[in-house]
């Protein structure tokens, strides 16, 4: 059965108009609900947007330099790769990694490996009254010296010493250190130096003592216990160059050689070598004193460099005496003394030969009686001058006996006997 309906016509052919009620009011409630939350979703996602990108503001403390990984790979080119201190931003994580690396903290690094074993009195600086009789290379660290041929032997001699050292170092370019050095990664709360030490110092440590070995072999045992500065100096020269090429960003700042010492074993002698070379050094120091008191109390202060003008070949009479008229202290003394002499001489002689001179006519009437006024002249004059005198007249009833005369007697006696006679 069909049905039909009726349309009301606004015309022939044309569609019937459909009219439309208005929503209610429980639509209209939904449609606004759900703009609203679409509103303050969009906000929301703005503001975690926002506080996405603002968790990418990051600071550089003042003793640290950063590197910046955009997917593992350091932002920047050259010297723009290293962050200084201040506020600085990059992409959030997982984007990008900030790696901050302290530079201006001193890491210290002590290198035993060349001492002896001590034990744990010993370490707490008590002394055992029990040294080993020989050193063990098994416990005992330590390295040679320079090879000095020994006098009058054959062969060279290599000695031992045992050394302490401290290194101290900081990481001077992060971007070498980061690329060239492995660590592993900090762990939550953990220090980024503490967790690269783990892998640093082993590898310090290392280049330190083959950097000590290579140094040392290079010095006497006498350099090397005198704990030279120069020894520390070509030590660090040494190991920054092998840090250096392997591009390890780590700068060794200074290097100390703690202690330096011969083997416990050979102490005695050791101390006896000290003594005797103190000696020695103290001996040639007095020399050299005696010596410029000598030179100066005889000479003068310039007494050295005029002796030595002096020593000059070809020098003339007179020059000679210019530079002996330079000098100070004794020498003007005893010059006056010798000029005195000379004078004294000369006019001595000078007066004798006048008397000879005047005496000759005389010596040509008579000599005989010349000579023995002369002779007895001589004879009253040194019998003046004696102590002691004997007389022995000749006789020729004496004749053939033998005379012994006692001379050069103790002179005590002679004048203990003077005053005996005296009392």
């Amino acid at each position: 059965m069909a049905h039909h309906h009726d349309y009301p016509h606004s015309g022939c052919g044309q569609r019937p108009q459909t009219t439309f009620e208005p929503q209610d009011a429980a639509g209209k409630s939904l449609t606004t609900a759900l703009r609203t939350s679409f509103r303050i979703l969009k906000i929301i996602m703005i503001v975690l947007v926002v506080l996405f990108l603002a968790s990418g503001i990051f600071k550089v403390q003042q003793d640290e330099q950063a590197l910046v990984l955009i997917f593992g790979k350091i932002k920047g080119l050259g010297d723009q790769q290293v962050l200084n201190p201040g506020l600085e931003f990059t992409l959030p994580e997982p984007f990008s990694e900030i790696i901050c690396i302290p530079v201006k903290k001193v890491q210290t690094l002590n290198v035993d490996s060349f001492w002896y074993f001590e034990t744990e009195q010993e370490k707490l600086g008590q002394k055992s009254p029990y040294a080993p009789a020989t050193l063990d290379p098994i416990k005992d660290g330590y390295c040679l010296t320079r090879n000095d041929s020994l006098a009058g032997m054959e062969g060279i001699d290599y000695n031992i010493v045992h050394s302490r050292w401290t290194i101290t170092y900081s990481i001077d370019r992060p971007q070498l250190f980061f690329e060239d050095v492995y660590y592993r990664q900090p762990r939550p709360g953990e220090d980024f130096l503490d967790a690269a030490a783990e892998t640093v110092k082993p590898m310090l440590e290392s280049f330190a003592s083959n950097a000590v070995v290579g140094t040392m072999v290079g010095y006497s045992i006498d350099d090397a216990v005198t704990s030279r500065i120069d020894i520390s100096e070509e030590v660090k020269r040494r190991l920054q160059q092998k840090l250096d090429s392997i591009e390890s960003g780590i700068r060794i700042d200074a290097v100390r050689a703690d202690r330096i010492v011969w083997p416990r074993q050979v102490d005695d002698a050791f101390q006896a070598s000290i003594q005797a070379s103190q000696q020695s050094k103290t001996a040639v120091t007095d020399a050299g004193a005696f010596k410029d008191k000598l030179l100066t109390g005889t000479a003068g202060p310039d007494a050295e460099i005029l002796l030595e003008k002096l020593k000059q070949p070809g020098l003339t009479q007179q020059q000679k005496e210019e530079v002996v008229t330079r000098m100070k202290g004794q020498v003007q003394g005893l010059i006056a003394e010798a000029r005195a002499y000379k004078t004294k001489v000369v006019e001595e002689a000078k007066a004798n030969a006048e008397y000879l001179q005047k005496l000759l006519p005389e010596y040509q009437k008579r000599p005989e009686l010349v000579l023995q006024r002369l002779y007895q002249d001589a004879m009253e004059q040194i019998m003046a001058e004696a102590d002691e005198k004997i007389m022995l007249q000749p006789n020729q009833t004496q004749a053939g006996k033998e005379i012994r005369i006692q001379i050069n007697r103790d002179p005590k006696a002679q004048k203990k006997q003077t005053q005996e006679q005296k009392q």
